[in-house]
C-alpha cells in the first residue's frame, strides 16, 4: 500500500492519446522515478531525468525501450535545494543539436552534443544558483535556467540576468515566451525544452 502523496514506485512511464485518453503505449523501465523529461519533434525520442541520477536516461517512444543511462562527468551529485534529485530540468536545443541538463548541487547546466546516440558532453556554464528547469527561446538563440540567467545558446555566455525592480534575482520554472502581431498572441513556446526541428 502507497502512502497519500507518495511518488510512484513505478519507472515505465505511459503515452496517452489525447483524443481518446487511452494508454497506448509504456516506456521503459527506467532506473528509478521519473522527474522532468523532454522529447524531439518527430516523437520518437525522449530525455528523462530520474531520481538519485546526475544525468539522464533516454528513452524510444516507438519500441518502448530504455535506450541509454547517461551521468555527467567531472562533477560530483551534491545536496539539492529543492526538488531532491541532482538533475531537475532537461531540454533539447530547438533544432535538437543539443541537450541541456540541470545541475543543481554543482548550481550549473551540461550540455550535450544530441546528434549521436547516446549524447556527449561537451560543455558546462556555471550559474548564480540551483536551477531546476531549463527551456529556450523559439529561435533557439537563448536558453533560459530557472537561475533567472538568459544564456547565448552558440557562444554559451551568459548576457543577461534577470532582476525586479529594486535589483533583486528574479527566478522561475514557468518562462514562456509568447509571440504577438497585431496585438494578438500568434506564436507560443512552451516551458519543456521540445525540440522543434522539422
Amino acid at each position: 500500500m502507497r502512502r497519500r502523496n507518495a511518488l510512484p514506485e513505478v519507472a515505465a512511464p505511459e503515452v496517452v492519446d489525447p483524443a481518446t485518453l487511452r494508454i497506448v503505449s509504456r516506456v521503459g523501465p527506467f532506473s528509478n522515478v521519473i522527474r522532468p523529461f523532454t522529447i524531439d519533434a518527430a516523437q520518437k525520442l525522449c530525455f528523462v531525468n530520474v531520481n538519485d541520477l546526475l544525468g539522464f536516461e533516454v528513452g524510444d517512444l516507438r519500441t518502448g525501450r530504455m535506450l541509454h543511462r547517461v551521468e555527467v562527468t567531472g562533477f560530483t551529485k551534491g545536496t539539492v535545494k529543492r526538488h531532491g534529485c541532482p538533475s531537475h530540468g532537461i531540454g533539447l536545443t530547438p533544432d535538437e543539436r543539443e541537450l541541456w541538463l540541470a545541475d543543481g548541487a554543482n548550481s550549473a547546466l551540461h550540455i550535450f552534443d544530441a546528434r549521436r546516440m547516446p549524447p556527449r558532453q561537451v560543455a558546462s556554464v556555471k550559474l548564480r544558483d540551483q536551477p531546476g528547469w531549463i527551456t529556450f527561446s523559439l529561435d533557439g538563440r537563448h536558453a533560459y535556467p530557472s537561475t533567472g540567467e538568459v544564456i547565448d545558446t552558440k557562444t554559451r555566455q551568459i548576457v543577461a540576468t534577470l532582476t525586479d525592480e529594486v535589483g533583486r534575482a528574479v527566478q522561475s520554472e514557468k518562462v514562456v515566451e509568447v509571440v504577438f502581431a497585431a496585438g494578438k498572441a500568434v506564436r507560443a513556446g512552451d516551458q519543456f525544452g521540445i525540440g522543434r526541428r522539422k
